[in-house]
């Protein structure tokens, strides 16, 4: 469905992404997960095609990113910007416009759970009913590919919870291939199939939920195994190995002794495993 390789972007010859690469399958729901300013906003700019790499390929549905390509696609982007003056009804014409599926039913859904003042410009709501608008908007696209930035932020806990299962219903009942980004680790391991963790610019790690919590362990400090050592989590450790060892972890665990492994600065590739 959608190819990421070896992806390099730069401002200003200030490098802010480093070879990033990572694939994505149909009817998955695929997330980049790191820390504010880890790459992902970019990345997904790159996907969508606001930016161009300086080098690298980027293949969605085995195309290069066209206008015909682009009616395939909805984006809701993490800055939330809106046209001055423009009402509600004014934003779902032009939508109901750029998408042919555009699904009414399910926006008007929303329309009325949410309570949207469709004749209020869209400048003055607030941060997270400005969220949930775009989520109305993106998800009613009936698009083949969502990519949602932060989709989530400024949300309260209780919708947060229906935003997610809405997200992985339109992934599984429809068929359909959803990106999205966050630094929230601890909401997307019930929706996530894949994930890559971000960081500087680069992946740390791609795989599935399944396989990653498959090959790894979380051990007690001062345990004798046999495999990778990732990093300490929690006063634990976690290790990559095929051995039943200790307990698995969570995705959590896995996220956050991925992005620990990193603050250890290197600027070359290590080529041996650790050994403990």
């Amino acid at each position: 469905m959608i190819n990421v390789i070896k992806v390099n972007k730069s401002f200003k010859n200030n490098p802010v992404l480093n070879n990033i690469t990572f694939h994505v399958k149909k009817g998955e729901i695929f997330s980049l997960i790191g820390p504010n300013g880890a790459g992902k906003t970019t990345t997904l700019r790159c996907i969508y095609d606001e930016l161009t790499p300086n080098s690298g390929e980027i293949k969605i549905m085995d195309q290069h990113i066209s206008s015909k390509l682009k009616e395939k696609i909805a984006v809701m982007p993490e800055d939330r910007f809106t046209f001055k003056k423009f009402t509600g009804t004014q934003y779902l014409k032009i939508w109901k416009l750029l998408y042919t599926n555009f699904d009414l039913e399910v926006f008007n859904k929303f329309l009325i759970h949410y309570k949207f003042n469709m004749e209020q410009t869209i400048e003055t709501y607030s941060m997270g009913m400005k969220t949930l608008f775009y989520l109305a908007l993106t998800i009613a696209s009936n698009a083949d590919l969502l990519i949602l930035d932060e989709p989530t932020q400024n949300l309260d806990p209780v919708i947060r919870y229906d935003i997610l299962n809405i997200l992985k219903n339109y992934a599984i009942e429809k068929g359909k291939t959803i990106i999205l980004s966050s630094h929230e680790i601890y909401e997307l391991e019930e929706i996530s199939d894949s994930f890559a963790i971000v960081t500087e610019g680069k992946v740390l790690y791609t795989d599935t939920i399944d396989n990653a919590k498959e090959t790894h362990r979380i051990l007690n400090k001062g345990e004798k195994v046999e495999g990778e050592v990732i990093s300490s989590v929690n006063e634990e450790i976690l290790v990559k190995t095929t051995e039943n060892i200790g307990r698995y972890p969570n995705f959590k665990e896995i996220s956050i002794g991925y992005l620990k492994q990193n603050k250890t600065f290197t600027p070359f590739e290590s080529t041996s495993k650790k050994l403990i």
